[in-house]
C-alpha cells in the first residue's frame, strides 16, 4: 500500500513586509493614466504580499511534490485605498510619465480605524436583522453586512502590512452571514400560498371589493415574476403568506347641493374617506414584508356605496408602486 504524506508548510515571507512601504508603479502618457496604472500596480502588489502570509499546502504523492496556494485574497480598489501618495515623473523626450504610488507605515492608524469603524458597522446592522420583523430589510443588512466583512478582512490584512500590533476579532463569520442570507433568499423565491384576509369595521357590501383589489394588486405582483402563487379562500397549514388589510376608519358625508336664489347650482354628492393598515406576513420566519397604513377620500354623486368604491379604488392605485415593490415576497 502506497503512503501519501502531506504536510503544512507555512510561508514567512509576510514578516518582511511588515512595517515596510508598499509600492505601485504606472507609466502613461497623461499623469492621469499613470497614475491609475500605478494605483492598479499597487492594490496587485499588496495582494502578493498579503498572499505570502497564508499557508501552502503542499502534498508529496509518488514523488511528485504538489503546491496548492490558498487563494481568497481579494484587490483592493482604488477607491478603498486609504492614505496613498504619489511621487511623479515626466520624461519629456518619450512624453511620458511615470509614477509611484505608496503607502508608508505612517498612515497605519487609517487602516486600524477603518478596521473598528467596519466592525462596528457589521455589528450594529447584524443586530438591525435580530430586530427586524421585515424579510426584505434582513435581504438588505445582511448583503450589506457580507459587503463590510469582505472590507474588513481587506483593511485588517493591509494594517498587519504596515507593522499594526493589535490583534482584529470578530464574534461572526463570513459563512455564517451568507448561510443566514441563504435562509432567506430561499423563503421570499419559495412559492407563495397566499390567505388575503379582510377585518375591521366598514359597510357589509364593501367587503368583497376590497377582498377582490387585494387579490387583484397581488397577482398584479406576480405577473411579472417567474415564482408561483397560489392565493386560498381558508387558512390552512399550507399558507405560507398572510396578507391582511385592515379597516380603520370611514367616514360617509352627505353634501347637500349649493343653492343660489334658491336654486341648486350643484348636484347632491356623498363624501368617502377610508383609512386602512395593510400587512404581508410570512409565517415561516414569523416577520413582516410590509406593515404601512394607507388613505384616501372621494366622491360620488349617485350613492354612498359607489362613493366609497371610488375611495377604496383611488387608495389601491396610489399605493400600488410600494406595494409592488415592497410586497414582493
Amino acid at each position: 500500500m502506497k503512503k501519501i504524506l502531506t504536510f503544512i508548510l507555512t510561508i514567512a515571507l509576510f514578516t518582511l513586509a511588515l512595517g515596510s512601504d508598499i509600492v505601485g508603479t504606472g507609466y502613461g502618457s497623461t499623469e492621469k493614466e499613470a497614475k491609475e496604472n500605478a494605483l492598479n500596480d499597487l492594490s496587485q502588489q499588496i495582494r502578493v504580499t498579503v498572499e505570502s502570509n497564508y499557508s501552502s499546502e503542499n502534498t508529496f504523492k509518488n514523488g511528485e511534490l504538489k503546491k496548492n496556494l490558498k487563494n481568497n485574497i481579494n484587490l483592493f480598489s482604488k477607491n478603498e485605498l486609504l492614505g496613498v501618495e504619489y511621487k511623479v515623473k515626466k520624461y519629456f523626450l518619450r512624453k511620458k510619465y511615470r509614477v509611484r504610488a505608496f503607502i508608508s507605515d505612517e498612515k497605519l492608524p487609517l487602516y486600524e480605524n477603518k478596521v473598528e469603524t467596519l466592525k462596528n458597522e457589521i455589528y450594529l446592522n447584524i443586530s438591525k436583522v435580530e430586530k427586524t420583523d421585515s424579510l426584505l430589510q434582513k435581504k438588505e443588512l445582511l448583503e450589506k453586512s457580507i459587503s463590510d466583512f469582505e472590507l474588513y478582512d481587506d483593511y485588517k490584512n493591509m494594517a498587519s502590512i504596515l507593522g499594526s500590533q493589535k490583534t482584529f476579532s470578530i464574534q461572526y463569520t463570513k459563512a455564517q452571514l451568507k448561510n443566514q442570507l441563504s435562509n432567506v433568499n430561499s423563503i421570499l423565491d419559495a412559492p407563495r400560498i397566499v390567505f388575503v384576509s379582510v377585518t375591521g369595521d366598514f359597510p357589509s357590501e364593501s367587503y368583497d371589493y376590497i377582498k377582490n383589489k387585494a387579490d387583484d394588486l397581488i397577482t398584479k405582483i406576480f405577473q411579472t415574476s417567474s415564482k408561483k402563487l397560489a392565493i386560498v379562500s381558508d387558512m390552512n397549514e399550507n399558507v405560507n403568506t398572510i396578507f391582511n388589510i385592515n379597516v380603520n376608519s370611514y367616514v360617509i358625508d352627505k353634501k347637500e347641493p349649493v343653492l343660489y336664489n334658491n336654486k341648486p347650482i350643484t348636484k347632491e354628492r356623498f363624501e368617502a374617506f377610508i383609512n386602512l393598515s395593510i400587512t404581508a406576513q410570512n409565517k415561516e420566519m414569523d416577520s413582516y414584508i410590509i406593515s404601512k397604513t394607507a388613505s384616501a377620500n372621494s366622491y360620488d354623486v349617485n350613492s354612498r356605496k359607489s362613493a366609497m368604491f371610488k375611495a377604496i379604488d383611488l387608495l389601491f392605485k396610489k399605493e400600488e408602486t410600494e406595494l409592488k415593490n415592497s410586497f414582493s415576497f
